[in-house]
C-alpha cells in the first residue's frame, strides 16, 4: 500500500516529495484533511497492530504518528514515541529515516523549552543527510529542518543568524513552491517581531502566512488567526480580536487540538483582562491551567501560573496567587527562558509585597532584575540582527526589482545599485552605533534604577525597624498606636495597650553578659511576634520593654493575651538563650473602651500617651506583686512620673 493512500486512511497528508519511502516531510507537509486528533491516533494505531511483524513499514507507521505529535504540538507524547522506536529505527540502515527521528526529537526537546538539546537534535538531522551526500533528493526535508533549527535559535539568543536562515528558507520555498514552508516560516519570522515589539510588522507577516497557507491546513490556518487576533487586540479593534479568537477556538475544538486550544485560553483570558472584566479574565486562565497541567509541559505551565497568580492576586485572592506563583517561579528556575523568568520571578515578588512578605518579594525582585538585565544584554544583539535582516531583505528587493526592469544595462545598473548598497550600508552601521548606545543607556538606567530601590529598601527598614528583634523601633509603634488611637476615636472601637518587661533582665546581663541579654530580649520578641494578630503592633521601646498596641481589643481580650504571653514565655523551648533555664516578663494593661461599663475605661477622650502611663503604671503594680504576672490599670493606681513621655518621642506632625 502506498503512503498517500494510508494517510488518505489517516487523515493527514504527507505526500512525498520525491519517490523515496522514508520521505515524512513532503512538499504539501502534515496537513489535516477531514479526521480529528483523535481518529487519526487511532486509525494509525489500528494500521500499527496490523504491522508490528513488518519492522520497515512499522518503524514508518511510528513515524507518521511522531508526525502527527508534531502537528498538534503533544512534546509529551511525542517524547514517548521517539524513546519506544529509537533502538528500532537506529537498527535500519537508512540516513533518512534517522535524520527525520532527530528532526522529530528536536522539536520535541523545542516544545519542552530545552534549546540546546534542540539544537544538537537538529545538527544531527542534517549531518546525516550531508554524510550520505542526500540534500538534493531530500531538499524539502532539509528546509524543513533548517526552519525549525532558525527558530529554535532564536530562544538561544542566536538572533541574527536565526533570522538569516529564516529568510533563506523563505526564499527557497518561494521558488520552489512549497507553500507550508513558506507560510510557516513566515510565522517564525512574525514571532521574532513579536518579540522585539515591532506588532504592525509581525502582524503583516502573520498576515501574509495566513494565505500562503493551503486551504487544507486548518490546524495551522487557526493557529495564524489566533497570532492575528493578539496583534490586532495591540494594535486595532479589540472586538475584531474576540471574533477572529473564537474563529480559531472553533477550530481547535473540532480538531481536539489541547495544546493550542490551552494557549487560546490564556490569551482570551488576557483579552477580558484588557477590558477590564476581571471575573471572566480568571474563568479562562483557569480553564487554560487546566489544559496544560494536563498536557505535562512544564514550559508552558510555568506561563500559564504566572498569568493564574497575576489574575488571582487582581481579583484578591492573595494567598491562592502565592500559591500559584510560587510554583510558576520553580519551574521557570528549571527552564532555560530567560524572558519567562523575568517574568516569574518579578510577578511572585509584586504578589509577596502585596501580602507583606518585603524581604522574599526583594530576593525574587532581585532575581527577576537579573534576568532582565541578562536580556537587556541580549536583546542588544537581537536589535542589531533585526536591522541586519531588514537591509538584507531590501537588498535583495533592490536586486530583483533591478535584473526585472532593466535587464539590458545590467553592468551599468550593477554600478549604481553598489553605490546605493554602500550608502545604505553605512547608514545602517550608524543606526547600530546608536541602537548600542540606546541600549547601553538603558541598561545602565536599569542598573541604576534597581540601585536606588535597594537603598530606598533599606533605609526604610533602617527607619522603622528594631535592629536588635526587627520589631518596630520606638518612633515607629508609637506612630502606629496613634493612628490606631485616632481610628477607634472615628469608628468607635476599643483599643488596648500594654506594656511588657522582662523580669530581672539585669541579673541576666550580669551573669552572663550583654550577648546572652540580647538573645533573651529576642527570644521575648520572637514570642510576642507569634503570639499576636496581624493587625496588632509590638515594637521595642527601651533595653527590655516592649510596647503593645491592640485594636479591636476591649480588657477581657486584652487580659487573655496578655496572660497567654507570659505563659509562652516561660514554657516556650529556650535552646536559643543558652545557659538561661528561666524567663519570665510582667505585663500592664491600660484599655480605652468605648461605652464601656466599667467606670475606669469609660472616658473615650484618653490619648496614646494617657493609655501608656496607664499601662506603665499597671506594670509597675506586675513588678512589686512578685513579677511573671499581668496587671489591669484602674484608677487607684498612681501614674508615675517615668512613665513613656509619648509628646517628647512623637513627630510634630503627630503632637499637632
Amino acid at each position: 500500500m502506498s503512503w498517500k493512500k494510508l494517510l488518505q486512511i489517516v487523515g493527514v497528508l504527507t505526500f512525498m516529495s520525491y519517490q523515496t519511502h522514508a520521505q515524512m516531510i513532503s512538499k504539501q507537509g502534515l496537513l489535516q484533511l477531514q479526521s480529528n486528533f483523535h481518529e487519526a491516533e487511532k486509525q494509525l494505531d489500528a494500521r500499527l497492530a496490523d504491522t508490528s511483524s513488518n519492522a520497515p513499514a512499522s518503524i514508518e507507521l511510528n513515524l507518521q504518528k511522531a508526525q502527527l505529535y508534531m502537528l498538534y504540538q503533544r512534546a509529551d507524547l511525542l517524547q514517548s514515541l521517539l524513546s519506544e522506536i529509537q533502538q528500532q529505527v537506529f537498527a535500519q540502515d537508512d540516513a533518512v529515516v534517522q535524520s527525520h527521528w532527530h528532526l522529530l526529537n528536536g522539536i520535541q526537546f523545542y516544545l519542552f523549552g530545552k534549546y540546546a538539546q534542540a539544537d544538537n537534535s537538529f545538527k544531527s538531522s542534517l549531518g546525516l543527510l550531508e554524510d550520505q551526500n542526500l540534500q538534493q533528493e531530500n531538499a524539502y526535508l532539509e528546509n524543513f529542518i533548517l526552519m525549525y533549527q532558525a527558530v529554535n535559535r532564536v530562544y538561544l539568543q542566536q538572533y541574527e543568524t536565526a533570522l538569516n536562515a529564516l529568510t533563506a528558507v523563505y526564499k527557497n520555498a518561494e521558488k520552489n513552491n512549497w507553500p507550508l514552508i513558506q507560510a510557516r516560516s513566515l510565522v517564525f519570522i512574525g514571532d521574532v517581531n513579536y518579540a522585539l515589539k515591532n506588532y504592525e510588522q509581525a502582524l503583516e507577516y502573520y498576515q501574509n502566512a495566513y494565505n500562503t497557507y493551503p486551504k487544507n491546513a486548518l490546524i495551522y490556518r487557526a493557529e495564524t488567526l489566533m497570532y492575528d487576533a493578539q496583534m490586532v487586540n495591540i494594535v486595532g479593534e479589540r472586538s475584531l480580536a474576540f471574533a477572529q479568537l473564537e474563529q480559531a477556538m472553533d477550530v481547535f475544538v473540532e480538531q481536539q487540538d489541547d495544546t493550542r486550544l490551552a494557549n487560546a485560553y490564556l490569551l482570551k483570558s488576557y483579552f477580558y483582562s484588557k477590558v477590564p472584566d476581571d471575573a471572566k479574565a480568571l474563568e479562562w486562565i483557569a480553564k487554560s491551567v487546566e489544559k496544560r497541567e494536563a498536557l505535562g509541559n512544564p514550559i508552558d505551565i510555568a506561563n500559564a501560573y504566572v498569568h493564574y497568580s497575576s489574575q488571582l492576586g487582581t481579583n484578591g485572592q492573595i494567598p491562592l496567587a502565592l500559591e500559584y506563583a510560587k510554583k510558576a517561579a520553580d519551574l521557570a528556575e528549571m527552564q532555560e527562558d530567560i524572558a519567562g523568568q523575568w517574568d516569574a520571578y518579578g510577578n511572585y515578588a509584586n504578589l509577596l509585597n502585596q501580602a507583606g512578605d518585603y524581604q522574599q518579594a526583594f530576593h525574587f525582585m532581585r532575581l527577576s532584575e537579573r534576568a532582565l538585565l541578562k536580556k537587556a544584554r541580549l536583546d542588544i544583539t537581537s536589535q542589531t540582527a533585526t536591522l541586519n535582516a531588514e537591509f538584507n531583505l531590501k537588498r535583495e528587493q533592490l536586486k530583483s526589482e533591478f535584473l526585472n526592469e532593466q535587464g539590458l544595462l545590467l553592468e551599468e545598473r550593477n554600478t549604481l545599485l553598489n553605490a546605493q548598497l554602500l550608502m545604505e550600508q553605512q547608514h545602517q552601521r550608524q543606526q547600530n552605533w546608536v541602537v548600542m548606545v540606546l541600549s547601553a543607556a538603558l541598561v545602565f538606567f536599569l542598573i541604576m534604577c534597581a540601585v536606588i530601590y535597594r537603598l530606598y529598601i533599606k533605609n526604610k527598614v533602617l527607619a522603622s525597624r528594631d535592629p536588635l528583634t526587627s520589631l518596630h523601633n520606638r518612633r515607629s509603634v508609637l506612630m502606629l498606636g496613634e493612628q490606631a488611637i485616632n481610628s477607634s476615636d472615628r469608628y468607635q472601637y476599643a483599643v488596648s495597650v500594654l506594656m511588657l518587661d522582662i523580669d530581672n533582665f539585669k541579673a541576666v546581663n550580669d551573669s552572663f553578659g550583654h550577648e546572652t541579654g540580647d538573645s533573651v530580649i529576642q527570644y521575648v520578641a520572637d514570642i510576642c511576634i507569634a503570639t499576636l494578630r496581624k493587625p496588632d503592633y509590638v515594637g521595642r521601646v527601651g533595653g527590655e520593654e516592649f510596647l503593645l498596641v491592640l485594636p479591636h481589643t476591649d480588657e477581657s481580650a486584652a487580659l487573655l493575651l496578655a496572660q497567654r504571653l507570659c505563659k509562652q514565655v516561660v514554657t516556650a523551648d529556650k535552646k536559643s538563650i543558652g545557659q538561661v533555664k528561666q524567663v519570665t516578663v510582667s505585663i500592664g494593661i491600660a484599655t480605652k473602651n468605648i461605652n464601656s461599663d466599667q467606670p475606669h475605661n469609660r472616658s473615650v477622650d484618653k490619648d496614646l500617651n494617657q493609655l501608656i502611663r496607664e499601662a506603665d503604671a499597671a506594670l509597675y503594680v506586675a513588678k512589686d506583686k512578685g513579677r511573671n504576672q499581668v496587671q489591669v490599670y484602674h484608677t487607684d493606681l498612681e501614674l508615675k512620673d517615668h512613665a513613656v513621655n509619648l509628646e517628647a518621642t512623637m513627630p510634630d506632625m503627630l503632637r499637632t
